[in-house]
């Protein structure tokens, strides 16, 4: 799935990502909402995890919305 349909229905999307990242904040997912890279930064700050590994899980989780 492409970042623009993400966008598109940003509201579903948005509670999507909370379900899965509940340490995401409202300021987290606005600056998610520009796009891929801006959600794997977000999940590295409130994770603390390794970037190969918040990419991955980012990457599946667009995978499985589309």
């Amino acid at each position: 799935m492409q970042w623009a349909s993400i966008r598109t229905d940003w509201e579903m999307c948005g509670l999507a990502m909370q379900d899965r990242w509940g340490r995401l904040t409202e300021e987290d997912l606005t600056v998610a909402r520009a796009g891929r890279d801006q959600l794997v930064s977000c999940v590295l700050k409130r994770y603390g995890i390794d970037r190969a590994i918040a990419e991955r899980h980012v990457d599946a989780w667009i995978k499985s919305w589309g």
